[in-house]
């Protein structure tokens, strides 16, 4: 079945992950003239920093929010898979993730709330699921994805 929605994203803006490339290059290629002229760098420390930052680069790419809809069921894939029935959405909020995940008006207590925000989105979606559930994240385009949840 072809999915309704369906969004990926990356945790840190791709600024940041060029940045993070940049500093492994250039750490490295310190190191390795360091190592060159003999002022007492050992290789060891090129081979250490190496694996270090690439690790850190690939975590970094690797790990994303996606965000499907399919069958009137909400996935949200991030280190952990959650699905959410269409059933058991009791209510939902889009706004500013800023406001939403305070869950402002709301009035809950006792209360396990799961937020899934990218850096470089302000606008997303807060969803009240059955279980005393609250799941927020943030996406491209809030408002598309209202449409297309239940009404209650």
């Amino acid at each position: 079945m072809v999915p309704t929605y369906e969004e990926t994203e990356f945790i840190i803006p791709r600024i940041a992950f060029h940045a993070l490339l940049f500093i492994l290059i250039s750490t490295d290629a310190f190191i390795l003239i360091c190592t060159q002229l003999n002022i007492g760098t050992d290789m060891w420390m090129f081979y250490i920093t190496t694996v270090i930052f690439a690790v850190i680069i690939l975590i970094f790419y690797f790990i994303r929010l996606k965000i499907v809809i399919e069958n009137d069921v909400i996935t949200i894939k991030y280190l952990k898979k959650y699905i959410i029935p269409f059933s058991d959405i009791i209510d939902f909020k889009i706004g500013d993730v800023n406001i939403i995940k305070n869950y402002s008006g709301w009035g809950l207590k006792n209360i396990k709330f799961k937020n899934f925000i990218c850096n470089g989105y302000e606008n997303g979606i807060s969803l009240k699921v059955m279980g005393r559930k609250i799941f927020t994240f943030s996406t491209s385009d809030p408002d598309h994805l209202a449409t297309l949840l239940p009404k209650k």
